[in-house]
């Protein structure tokens, strides 16, 4: 579907993102030996990361099921090498991901048009990578041992989003026992929807660490799948290569570590995301060429209202749904009132019948931004603020910083806002495709968001990879995506610095010897 550059008002400069791409054919087939070795590399580092997070995983301080065996003990009791071998094959599969560049964008080395490889190729691939993963120990973050707690506490208290787990469970509970210090007294921060995952996991597996953290893994694989499917065709319904979203958004090592390795809420909030975008829009443009486009829209919707009862921020994607069928059905302010009642109407009653089924009340909605006690430095207005406020103290102006934070903060939201808001409007003049208004607008929110982990990202990357294609949108967050992947620690948290930089020197020293003999022998990348 073609969408045309505009050249004047909101959305006319990011609009220049985005690009129609058209198809270059298969690689050829000595490009294609190369292909598969990049992909056996991959493979082979992705299951030595397995291996290693057997000792070097984020695992449960009780219930370790890996605690007192001799075979898979060997590795908790080798900590340093075990984080080498995991570190080691998170540089490799990163660098992997990057040597697919030219065949998923179509040019090779030197800048030239070349083939594109298929969907199912780089499925395979994916895969390939993505399955060792799937069947290891949680890595790069404990946060699944917080899902854990709130479900148990969702299933205990009629408040869920009352306590924290120490004072819903106790310091003793087995389950309160493995939750990282940071949430321990911190409150459900997740809406409804994940919330029944969580008590519906508890449920079936009681307070057992292992089978619970495996179902969380589940969900977090089916909403992987969900962002497979959904990709590819919403760089489709763009004008964008599919592979090339497919590579950005789903092959992603983000993706991989954070959201495969890591079982993060966001495999489940973007998938339900993607795909809802997939049914709405596509609804939006057959209506009125029969019925079957309405409860194609209302799935959509109610899909989308479910990502953002798992996180709100999506919450902004009913807004951007919902002026693309205003401007299929005229554009003026009679036309957006009524597409605005009707988004309202199905996420109320999404919404409602959600509270109803989970017992939740209205406490998730004053409890969703728990977590921005954080002082995180990869949110810009949080760096700026703790910044100011150490200048202030350096100068024996006193300790303002919490003051400033907030100012800061605030004022980075508003900002976001209203940034929101001017590209719902461009999207409602036709000036940018409301996929492309939804990934700028997110980009915004994550980068004036308080709070900012590497994942967050994949907030806007998902929007963006399906619409954005010039190289000056690509080249950043390819490099941006290759940088936080390679500089989260597997255990999550709480190592001794010492074994962190030892790790980190091992590493450094085995991936240029890699790389040296990959440049000294470059047939190593070839079939003989």
């Amino acid at each position: 579907m073609a969408r045309d550059v505009p050249t004047r008002g909101a959305g006319s400069v990011t609009s220049r993102l985005h690009a129609q791409e058209r198809y270059t054919g298969s690689p050829p087939s000595a490009e294609m030996a190369r292909l598969w070795r990049i992909r056996r590399i991959g493979t082979t580092a992705s299951v030595a990361m397995a291996v290693g997070a057997l000792g070097a995983g984020a695992l449960p301080v009780l219930q370790n099921p890996i605690a007192g065996e001799r075979l898979f003990g060997l590795w908790l009791r080798l900590q340093q090498s075990s984080m080498t071998v995991v570190m080691a094959g998170m540089v490799v599969v990163t660098l992997c991901w990057l040597l697919l560049a030219p065949y998923v964008l179509g040019r090779d080395r030197r800048g030239r048009m070349s083939g594109r490889i298929d969907r199912a190729t780089l499925d395979r691939v994916i895969a390939s990578w993505a399955l060792p993963l799937a069947l290891a120990p949680p890595m790069f973050s404990k946060d699944v041992y917080s899902y854990l707690a709130q479900g148990a506490i969702g299933n205990a208290l009629d408040d869920p989003y009352e306590r924290g787990p120490v004072s819903a469970l106790g310091t003793g509970h087995a389950l309160t026992i493995n939750v990282p210090d940071i949430w321990r007294d911190t409150p459900n921060q997740y809406g409804p929807l994940y919330l029944g995952v969580q008590k519906a996991i508890h449920t079936l597996t009681g307070d057992d660490v292992v089978t619970g953290t495996v179902l969380h893994r589940v969900v977090a694989v089916i909403g992987i799948l969900m962002l497979g499917w959904a990709m590819p065709r919403l760089a489709e319904y763009c004008g964008v290569s599919d592979v090339a979203a497919l590579w950005l958004a789903v092959a992603n090592p983000l993706v991989l570590f954070h959201l495969v390795s890591g079982i993060h809420s966001e495999s489940l909030m973007m998938g339900l995301l993607a795909v809802g975008l997939v049914l709405s829009l596509r609804a939006v443009d057959h209506a009125g060429r029969g019925r079957g486009a309405i409860p194609l829209f209302v799935l959509g919707t109610v899909l989308i209202t479910g990502s953002a009862l798992v996180k709100l921020p999506t919450i902004v994607a009913l807004g951007f749904v919902g002026m693309a069928l205003a401007r299929r059905w005229g554009g003026d302010w009679r036309a957006t009132t009524r597409a605005a009642a009707v988004m309202v109407l199905i996420s109320g009653v999404t919404t409602g019948v959600a509270m109803a089924a989970t017992s939740s009340g209205f406490g998730w909605v004053t409890k969703l931004g728990a977590a921005t006690s954080l002082r995180s430095w990869l949110s810009p207005p949080t760096a700026l603020g703790v910044l100011v406020g150490g200048i202030g103290q350096y100068l024996g102006l006193g300790d303002h910083t919490a003051q400033i934070l907030v100012m800061v903060q605030t004022a980075a939201l508003v900002i976001a806002g209203a940034f929101t808001v001017r590209m719902l409007f461009a999207v409602q003049a036709g000036r940018i495709d409301p996929v492309g208004g939804l990934g700028v607008s997110m980009a915004a929110i994550v980068l004036c968001f308080p709070v900012v982990h590497p994942w967050y990202i994949l907030w806007a990357l998902v929007p963006l990879a399906a619409w954005a294609s010039r190289w000056e949108f690509r080249v950043p967050v390819v490099a941006v995506s290759a940088v936080l992947a390679c500089f989260t620690l597997p255990p999550g948290a709480g190592l001794p610095p010492f074994v962190t930089v030892q790790a980190w020197a091992a590493t450094v020293v085995i991936v240029a010897v890699l790389l040296i003999a990959l440049f000294r022998w470059p047939g190593l990348l070839r079939y003989h």
